[in-house]
């Protein structure tokens, strides 16, 4: 019975399908890799796809260079596919790794589906802390916020390893980068703060946009005090400290 029972189990996780939903994207994977897949619903410039589709059809000879069981096309495009049904060619603009609503059919252990929310984002960044360039110089400490979208999924998960914690460190990193050689006068001037904000953006959208897939849209400098900072930096065993001494010997024969 417990065999059955685990049997039944194992059963019961087996994925067939997956839903991808309207706010969210997806990647198909075959044995690791990302495949394409073709584009469900509108397609952008679908006009200039089947021209484009005619003309190869045309330099081939016609029709039946391609609808001829085993019949094999002279000149076909790179990247260009035939259809399994009909043998037609295909451009690779019908066709997408990053999957759109639907439902998509796969193979457990075989194939699997990722999916991931494409829906706008402000993440809370962490704290940095900039001295200033005064004579007695200060310490500002600094926080933002940024608000963002996942645009390409397959960059995303791809190019970049865990793509919402590496976008907080390399924002971090910008902005302690361009927040360098300013007096304490200068953080209390907002067109200061503005330009700081445009400067890091420019510089994010260069990288994060163009490689990792994320759509910038604004950054917040949300904090910029003037604080003190201490650091203690010990080597060795963990200190520990004792609130609550046990008296010794002495004091308690003296109590």
């Amino acid at each position: 019975m417990g065999i059955i029972q685990e049997l039944a189990d194992i059963f019961g996780k087996l994925k067939f399908c997956e839903m991808v939903h309207e706010y969210q994207q997806g990647l198909y994977f075959r044995n690791g890799s990302a495949i394409e897949r073709p584009i469900r619903g509108n397609i952008e410039g679908l006009e200039d796809i089947v021209k484009e589709e005619q003309e190869v059809v045309t330099l081939n000879g016609g029709y039946h260079s391609f609808i001829i069981p085993f019949a094999k096309p002279q000149i076909l495009p790179q990247g260009y596919k035939r259809s399994f049904w009909t043998g037609m060619p295909k451009s690779p603009r019908r066709y997408s790794k990053v999957l759109r609503p639907g439902i998509y059919f796969h193979l457990p252990f075989v194939d699997s589906v990722v999916l991931e929310y494409n829906q706008e984002k402000v993440i809370n960044l962490d704290n940095i802390t900039v001295p200033t360039m005064d004579a007695d110089s200060k310490v500002v400490i600094l926080s933002c916020n940024i608000r963002y979208r996942m645009a390409d999924f397959y960059k995303a998960y791809t190019v970049v390893h865990d793509f919402e914690k590496s976008l907080k460190d390399y924002t971090l990193a910008i902005l302690a980068q361009n927040s360098r050689g300013k007096t304490y006068d200068d953080w209390k001037n907002p067109r200061v703060i503005e330009r700081l904000q445009d400067k890091v953006i420019l510089e994010l959208r260069e990288v994060v946009t163009e490689k990792w897939g994320l759509e910038i849209y604004k950054v917040y400098v949300t904090d910029n005090v003037n604080c003190i900072v201490q650091r203690v930096l010990h080597e060795g065993p963990p200190l520990v400290v004792n609130n609550n001494p046990t008296p010794n010997s002495q004091e308690r024969e003296a109590a």
